[in-house]
């Protein structure tokens, strides 16, 4: 079974880049042409024409794909107060504090996530 580290795709009508962020997060373009599905689980297309261009990364294992592309929601800021909406950002860009907070807090229990930050905490202990 494949796992993607980002599902993603771009419309050719408008431009759009779209991307499914988790399982049964289905988004569309705003033309409405192309819509994609699945998160990280699966990749599901659905569009009108066929004009479209894959931007999906599946994993190969690497550590360093992993932290360019692997995306994790943030629903809290650093005082605990709800975010209006979820923010998507990639591992390599979270804040070491939100990492150490996100797996002393046990918010992690998927295994390429919980590796993945893991290795990304010794990463920067050593760069």
């Amino acid at each position: 079974m494949k796992t993607y580290l980002l599902n993603q795709a771009k419309c050719n009508e408008c431009g759009d880049i779209i991307t499914s962020e988790h399982r049964h997060d289905f988004v569309t373009c705003s033309c409405h042409e192309l819509s994609v599905d699945g998160g990280s689980s699966y990749l599901k297309r659905s569009f009108l024409s066929g004009n479209y261009t894959e931007l999906s990364i599946e994993d190969d294992g690497k550590f360093q794909t992993r932290r360019k592309y692997l995306r994790w929601g943030k629903n809290f800021d650093e005082n605990m107060n709800k975010l209006p909406e979820t923010i998507w950002d990639t591992i390599e860009n979270l804040n070491t504090g939100h990492i150490e907070a996100i797996l002393d807090g046990g918010f992690c229990n998927i295994g390429i996530y919980l590796e993945t930050f893991k290795e990304e905490l010794e990463w920067r202990l050593k760069n």
